[in-house]
């Protein structure tokens, strides 16, 4: 559904649930009123005009509400399906993982201090595996070096992304190697600076570089994990305006469509991520992605909005790296300009941050 791009998949699971369960209510309950209705002892016109009534249109219309919520159920299980479809097959390798939206379930809760321990890994991440001592003065912090894995984060990924984009220099200063091997990752709750410490390890199957290998990105991905919950689950699914507080300490804001000029305006102030629309969508006025290009319920980082053969166009970058990756046998790339026809035709939600 539209705005739930990287929801809390155990989230949609249980509104389905509920949904389905309505949908059961209602077809009981038309049973119920059918049986009341026709065997009513109201004799006369009246009587007759209330049966004839609920006959041809109430108890139809009962019904017709029931089957939409039981379609609405099975659209909402379609959705946590296709989150975790797109964790588990979106890259066949490092690239992979769902949109984690623009839309999403609701974090843990974050700036309750450094947690103990390593964050809690999923099935599919693997085991830790060692990361080798990061260069911090010298590593690039380039947007290219994201290429995300098995966990659903890329509404973080799109946010780092974009701060790597518009101010580098601010992640190089915001991480730090400590004496005995560890690295500490300051974020922000609030506006106050957290520390988090985590050891030097990362899951085999997180985010990393282009070839995979661990970096200062899977770094800060664990520390997301610590910093909203202590478990990886914990960012499987959100929002890119949540991860540039998290990480900037600056307000962001959310907002729905808009016009290439209104983007180029905001990345004037920082960074700025988008959200891309439903694949499949339930509803007859929700929006679908049009380009199989695009993945759809997907957070992208805005590198830049320009004039190209003079149309004005935006840059957008898939935090699943530069090569993209396949999902449901299409291949997803890692970078496209857009005009705002076809940005609008793909995109329904825009992320913007303060400058940090």
């Amino acid at each position: 559904m539209s705005g739930m791009y990287g929801a809390d998949v155990a989230e949609l699971r249980r509104l389905g649930q509920r949904l389905a369960e309505a949908a059961d209510r209602l077809t009981a309950l038309r049973g119920e009123l059918d049986a009341l209705v026709t065997s009513s002892p109201w004799e006369g016109p009246d009587g007759d005009e209330l049966r004839g009534t609920w006959s041809i249109s109430h108890g139809p219309a009962v019904a017709a509400v029931g089957a939409v919520l039981g379609e609405a159920a099975t659209a909402v299980v379609r959705q946590a399906d296709q989150q975790e479809s797109a964790s588990t097959d979106g890259a066949g390798g490092p690239g992979g993982g769902d949109r984690g939206t623009p839309g999403g379930g609701d974090r843990g809760t974050p700036g309750d201090g450094d947690r103990p321990g390593d964050p809690d890994l999923t099935d599919d991440l693997g085991d830790y595996e060692d990361v080798p001592p990061i260069d911090l003065e010298n590593e690039d912090f380039s947007i290219d070096d994201i290429n995300q894995g098995q966990v659903g984060d890329c509404w973080f990924l799109a946010g780092l992304g974009a701060v790597a984009t518009t101010d580098p220099e601010f992640l190089r200063e915001h991480i730090r190697l400590n004496d005995d091997g560890t690295y500490t990752v300051t974020m922000y709750s609030d506006g106050k600076p957290v520390e988090i410490v985590v050891e030097p390890t990362a899951p085999e199957n997180g985010v990393g570089g282009q070839n995979g290998e661990p970096n200062w990105v899977s770094i800060y991905e664990k520390a997301a994990a610590e910093y909203f919950g202590g478990d990886y689950e914990d960012i499987d699914g959100g929002h890119s305006d949540v991860a540039f507080e998290a990480i900037t300490g600056h307000p962001a804001e959310r907002s729905g469509e808009l016009s290439l000029s209104d983007i180029q305006d905001r990345l004037k102030d920082g960074p700025v991520a988008v959200g891309t629309e439903d694949d499949d969508a339930f509803w007859w006025w929700e929006d679908e992605v049009d380009d199989s290009r695009i993945v759809p319920n997907h957070a992208y980082v805005v590198t830049e909005v320009k004039e190209v053969d003079g149309e004005l166009k935006i840059h957008v970058v898939n935090p699943w790296g530069p090569g993209g990756g396949m999902l449901d046998g299409e291949h997803k790339v890692g970078d496209l300009w857009l005009t705002e026809q076809e940005y609008k035709d793909n995109f329904d939600s825009v992320y913007s941050g303060g400058r940090p």
